[in-house]
């Protein structure tokens, strides 16, 4: 069966319909995802416009320049700031043997013990060991060679301190603990763990270069109340980096109820039958029984500080080094050996 022309003509015509409407249909879906787009990014440039116009500094060149140049001023203060606080690091301990650095920490130990206190003239009880019982005494061990350059850090520490306290006229050490080294917390690390996950070029810090950290030493020492006051003076004010934490204070002795009771003692002494009115001989008279404080004509006590009832301070000296302490050299070093052989001397 033969179609006709117009069957014919009515196909063709179908076909160049169909694909025209298919090109028309292609061309509108073309158009439509390019409007999107076109919208998208005008919303995303309309936000960053409206971020930047909003912002507490206009993005504007002036301002632009004037954050690159806080930029140099931060980090030119930084290290002027980090250099002021690694003035007093001291340059890393030269390489000794096991043996030869516990016959250092025992004349060091010595040395501490001897200077001048309230326990029989010395600063110590002779058994005391400073924090290091682990190395000395009767059941010291030698320590480990990967140690050695902790263990002379820590007591270049620990000694430091104790010649301060002897400085101030603290009257015992009764306790050092050493506690393990930790990193130092650095304001370009915080900042580091809050772009975590942004672009690399963000970090201000170079990663050679020298990291802080701290050494804590818990402290128990015993003195009268002036000289707590300059202890914590000569703490603050040396060029070492240090700070003192967990600071509490404990009195040796209960002094108001000694002082009551010995006031009525003396009270209940001189109001015996046999008292009469006049003192025996021997008989502590009121203000010797209380200790050798004068009163008043009130009856009230006249407490004197230089002979106050000592008090007992415990505190954690956190000592930070800055990693600044290799720029002294060997000079560092050759000063440490020449103080070591001096006081080796004045122990002889």
């Amino acid at each position: 069966m033969s179609m006709s022309k117009q069957q014919i003509v009515g196909i063709g015509a179908g076909g160049v319909f169909l694909v025209v409407a298919g090109a028309l249909g292609y061309m509108l879906f073309d158009a439509a995802s390019a409007r999107s787009e076109a919208e998208e990014n005008l919303r995303d440039a309309t936000d960053r416009f409206s971020q930047y116009n909003e912002a507490p500094v206009f993005a504007s060149v002036k301002s632009i320049a004037s954050v690159k140049s806080n930029a140099t001023s931060y980090a030119t203060w930084r290290e002027t700031a980090v250099a002021l606080a690694a003035r007093g690091d001291m340059p890393p301990p030269p390489p000794e043997e096991p043996s030869v650095f516990k016959q250092r920490l025992q004349s060091e130990v010595r040395r501490m013990g001897a200077l001048p206190g309230g326990v029989s003239g010395r600063l110590a009880t002779p058994e005391f060991l400073f924090g290091f019982e682990q190395y000395l005494g009767e059941s010291g061990v030698l320590p480990q060679p990967d140690d050695v350059p902790g263990l002379a850090v820590q007591l270049d520490a620990i000694a430091h301190a104790v010649d301060l306290f002897a400085k101030a006229g603290v009257l015992e050490v009764k306790s050092v603990v050493r506690r393990a080294v930790k990193a130092a917390a650095d304001d370009d690390d915080v900042a580091a763990k809050r772009k975590k996950g942004k672009a690399k070029k963000q970090k201000t810090v170079k990663d050679d270069a020298p990291k802080p950290t701290c050494r804590e030493y818990a402290f128990e020492v015993v003195a009268r109340p002036p000289a707590v006051v300059e202890v914590l003076n000569l703490l603050s004010a040396d060029v070492r980096f240090m700070v003192v934490k967990d600071l509490a204070f404990q009195e040796t002795a209960d002094e108001i109820v000694s002082r009551i009771s010995a006031k009525e003692t003396a009270e209940s002494q001189a109001a015996a039958p046999t008292a009469g009115r006049r003192r025996r001989r021997g008989q502590p008279t009121l203000a010797e029984a209380e200790g050798g404080k004068a009163t008043d004509k009130m009856g009230r006590l006249v407490v004197d500080p230089e002979s106050d009832v000592s008090i007992q301070m415990s505190f954690t000296l956190a000592v930070y080094d800055f990693g600044r302490g290799v720029a002294t050299g060997a000079q560092g070093q050759d000063a440490a050996s020449v103080q070591l052989s001096t006081n080796t001397q004045e122990e002889k």
